[in-house]
């Protein structure tokens, strides 16, 4: 056995579970390390003591494994204190984003980071035999860590008899069968995992151990692939499937197939892009320029879930609503409203339809998909809260695609995470005044600058600065109005020369979108499915202009998958 680290149970202060197994309760802890030095760390308390399990982890060293950094031996107590991941699992991350599949290139990208540790354990010569998503955590970065040995084993014990203490969803047929582990044992599992990664759905979500038995060996049944599946996908995962272990890929192969479409993906994304960038965009209609609805000055735009237009017109202080041919169709009720002495902001539409407004209080005002109003929540958290002759004042308001909502605080600069249901999730430290917000694929947070107005930053989930997005040298007036991210795109009003500017994540300038803004851009927004974009402007008069991107048929396999 390798030497490793034994300290005190004394050293451990315990804080919340964090999850629970058939034999181990993981718990988040802080071990004070000397007088000075304490860290924050995961402990494992093992209610069966498993020494091979302590064997194994302390031999492995691999960014996408979690460290094992000492044990507690203290009879009863068993515990084993690892590196904590601050993300939860991949499975909960899976659940949060309520439905919303993941670009492609992010499926990629996390299913090379599962795939990373097991070609490690390959060359370890252990096989992990419990490969599943819960056993899959975030660390910082967005960093993948597998985790979990309690039943991992020496390469050398495989076709030797085994025990049947592994999941069932993600469990390879000949250990159902006969009781016996195969080298590719892990790659079945793993082939489930990319699955997870490709529906978000559970494998054979409710049912029970013989049943699902019942079906993998039996029926030779496996989790259904979606028809829209990139066929270089559904081709590994058919072949990580196999019932014969020895046709089942290397993980050299799978690392290969995974590396293909990562740059068929990106070869994808850049041509979308290019899309969105050069159109053509056609303008459909404009919206609110008289009548019933009439705009005064919108300052946010939002497209529900029948495709209706939901504009947030600060000076009339109502949110207006129209439908897809750009008819009024209501104005929210502002009667539980601060309005009177505020004006709305911004307005997003969350998963289930219900719209959610900010305003100059420290309040959010949500309505249900027909604009009846529900309740308010505060959005500033308790460590933020003004004292009575402090003013909060609302303004960024954005959705990631966990389904939290971030809004900025502009007086004390700082951005604050919330549920749907308005529960405090975390703030953020930003260093600006935050006007405008967006996210990116990736979860990076797009701010523009209330006091600074040619400031647009982009930050990181803990408010480190990543980039400043750097406007073209031919652009001589420049101030950053509304804030959209398409595709990876930065999309940026220009307030002064009526563009909308656009640039990458890193914040390169990319070019300008193809149209021709009739005046002033405010603020703008895309739909879902990135087709259309709407611009509120002022000139004359304020504004909503539609445009529609017309269709263009990519050459590629990879486009065929809906995101």
């Amino acid at each position: 056995m390798m030497a490793y680290l034994k300290v005190k149970r004394s050293a451990l202060t315990f804080g919340r579970e964090l999850g629970e197994g058939g034999f181990s309760t993981v718990y988040q802890a802080t071990w004070r390390q000397s007088i000075l030095k304490r860290q924050e760390v995961a402990v494992k308390r093992l209610l069966k003591v498993n020494p091979s399990e302590v064997e194994i982890m302390s031999k492995l060293y691999h960014p996408n494994i979690v460290k094992l950094l000492a044990v507690v031996e203290e009879s009863p107590d068993y515990f084993l204190i690892m590196v904590l991941c601050t993300g939860g699992s991949l499975r909960s991350y899976l659940n949060q984003r309520h439905g919303k599949r993941l670009p492609l290139d992010k499926l990629c990208d996390l299913a090379k980071q599962a795939a990373l540790p097991l070609k490690y354990l390959r060359e370890m010569g252990i096989l992990h035999k419990d490969v599943k998503s819960p056993n899959y955590l975030i660390a910082d970065g967005n960093v993948l860590k597998l985790t979990d040995f309690g039943i991992a084993k020496n390469l050398k014990e495989t076709m030797s008899d085994a025990t049947q203490s592994a999941s069932y969803p993600w469990m390879a047929p000949e250990l159902m069968k006969d009781l016996k582990l195969s080298p590719t044992y892990d790659i079945h599992s793993y082939g489930v995992v990319v699955w997870e990664l490709l529906t978000l759905e559970v494998p054979f979500q409710g049912l029970e151990p013989q049943v699902v038995v019942m079906r993998i060996c039996g029926d030779n049944e496996r989790p259904p692939i979606p028809p829209d599946c990139p066929r270089p996908i559904a081709d590994l995962l058919r072949k990580c499937w196999e019932v014969d272990w020895r046709k089942r890929p290397s993980i050299d192969e799978v690392l290969l197939a995974i590396s293909d479409t990562l740059a068929a993906a990106a070869s994808a994304k850049a041509a979308r892009q290019r899309h969105i960038l050069n159109g053509p965009w056609m303008l459909e209609r404009k919206i609110g320029g008289d009548g019933p609805g009439k705009l005064q000055m919108s300052r946010g735009i939002a497209v529900n879930h029948q495709g209706d237009v939901c504009v947030a017109d600060a000076n009339a202080a109502k949110v207006q609503v129209y439908n897809q041919q750009g008819m009024y169709k209501l104005s929210l009720d502002s009667k539980h409203m601060h309005w009177t002495y505020s004006s709305p902001r911004e307005v997003i539409v969350s998963s289930d339809g219900s719209l959610h407004i900010s305003d100059e209080t420290q309040f959010i005002q949500v309505y249900s998909p027909d604009g009846v109003y529900r309740e308010k929540w505060p959005a500033v958290s308790p460590q933020h809260k003004s004292s009575a002759h402090e003013d909060t004042s609302l303004c960024g308001l954005t959705m990631d695609a966990e389904g939290q909502l971030l809004v900025g605080e502009i007086k004390k600069r700082y951005v604050s995470k919330h549920k749907g249901d308005g529960s405090h999730i975390s703030s953020i430290r930003v260093g600006i005044e935050p006007k405008s917000l967006a996210v990116t694929s990736d979860d990076a947070i797009i701010i523009s600058d209330w006091r600074d107005l040619s400031s647009v930053h982009i930050v990181d989930s803990a408010g480190q600065l990543l980039h400043t997005v750097n406007h073209a040298a031919h652009v001589q007036r420049w101030m950053p109005a509304g804030i959209a991210c398409i595709e990876d795109i930065i999309c940026v009003c220009n307030f002064y020369n009526k563009y909308i500017h656009c640039f990458s994540v890193s914040g390169e300038y990319l070019g300008d979108i193809a149209i021709s803004v009739p005046g002033k851009a405010r603020c703008l927004a895309f739909t879902a499915d990135g087709k259309q974009l709407m611009i509120s402007y002022s000139g004359t008069h304020s504004c909503v202009a539609v445009y529609k991107l017309q269709s263009y048929h990519f050459k590629g396999l990879v486009l065929s998958f809906k995101i």
